[in-house]
């Protein structure tokens, strides 16, 4: 039993390591750049309007719906990583409706989704190989969690005069649910979803 366990860890450890190798640096700055230019975008009056919480919630489910859509025309290929994406997709989007038990069903369906992942990683090729593929995944994780550090209110005291957490924390959602629909598109060309001579 014990040592199933260690074969376990080893071959998860194995996966992320491969994961990490695979991210570019620039994923990163994705989250700085993002709140740099929501930050200038706000001082704009005729864009501010556009950045609240209100609107970030209509916008957020949108966003994502279209990810949803693309992503669940994606599942009907043959390829366990398209109906991944498509979990996923949903998951996020029931997430952002925040009917009760979702933010908490969202790391649960993460963390098993993430699972399924490393453990069908050979059967998840191309993708889990593909360093487009990889960096944009942790863009969007990466994204999130730093949007989930405002929120915690861990930047309340460096935060610029008139400037809310709010602003910064729905907007950086709002940037890694395009980032995610990116993700998405992105998967559309890899594999030969889209066969060679229509992608000219």
């Amino acid at each position: 039993m014990l040592e199933q366990v260690r074969e376990h860890a080893a071959w998860h450890a194995t996966t992320v390591n491969r994961l990490l190798r695979a991210t570019s640096p620039w994923v990163l700055f994705v989250p700085i750049v993002g709140a740099i230019t929501i930050y200038l975008l706000n001082t704009n009056p005729d864009i501010a309007p556009y950045l609240t919480k209100e609107q970030a919630e209509i916008i957020s489910p949108l966003i994502l719906a279209v990810g949803l859509a693309v992503a669940a025309l994606l599942a009907a290929w043959s390829n366990p990583y398209y109906k991944w994406l498509a979990l996923f997709a949903f998951a996020l989007l029931l997430r952002e409706l925040h009917f009760g038990g979702t933010n908490t069903g969202f790391y649960v369906a993460l963390v098993l989704l993430i699972g399924w992942a490393s453990y069908a990683r050979d059967r998840f090729e191309p993708f889990i190989s593909d360093k487009r593929i990889v960096s944009l995944f942790m863009a969007v994780l990466w994204t999130y969690a730093v949007s989930k550090t405002f929120d915690r209110r861990m930047w309340d005291h460096v935060l610029p005069a008139g400037t809310t957490r709010d602003l910064f924390e729905e907007n950086l959602e709002v940037l890694g649910h395009v980032l995610f629909v990116v993700l998405v598109v992105v998967s559309v060309f890899i594999d030969g979803v889209i066969p060679p001579t229509q992608r000219n």
